[in-house]
């Protein structure tokens, strides 16, 4: 009978263990995506902005692109960085949303996808519509989620 309540007891134990750990990493991996979500809204608001300094802090050395501009990827944040500024247009970002955010999370890695869709507002007053389908993928360095590729792809309902 002893060995059964301590059976028992060891198998209560193990299944609290179990599902706290369970709970845990979900509150964690919850935590990651608001994280990330956060992190792709600075960057949109540094790159409206033109704010070199906050993309330079959070995109890797290394990191490389695919978008609806270059036929080839993209390598390299200088040549990436190059780009976003000779392409920068002044005026205001209207409204910029993430629609159907999904963020998976692998360790050190996570994943966002989402499609966007933005309104600009250029210095002539042109309002300019934008949509895409977005793929960022961020690696955990030094303790900093660093942006390390990115895929835009433009909305095929556009064309």
């Amino acid at each position: 009978m002893k060995s059964l309540k301590r059976t028992s007891f060891i198998m209560v134990i193990f299944l609290i263990l179990s599902l706290s750990t369970g709970i845990l990493a979900q509150v964690q991996s919850s935590s990651v995506k608001d994280e990330i979500i956060a992190l792709t809204y600075k960057l949109w608001k540094a790159e409206n902005e033109n704010d070199m300094a906050v993309i330079n802090k959070h995109i890797s050395d290394d990191y490389t692109e695919f978008n609806a501009s270059y036929s080839t990827r993209v390598d390299g944040k200088t040549k990436n960085l190059n780009f976003l500024e000779a392409n920068f247009i002044p005026g205001s970002s209207l409204a910029a949303e993430m629609l159907n955010p999904k963020v998976q999370v692998f360790g050190d890695v996570a994943i966002l996808s989402y499609n966007y869709a933005g309104t600009i507002k250029n210095n002539d007053g042109t309002v300019t519509i934008t949509k895409a389908k977005s793929t960022r993928v961020y690696a955990k360095m030094n303790g900093t989620w660093t942006l390390v590729h990115a895929n835009f792809g433009s909305d095929p309902s556009t064309n």
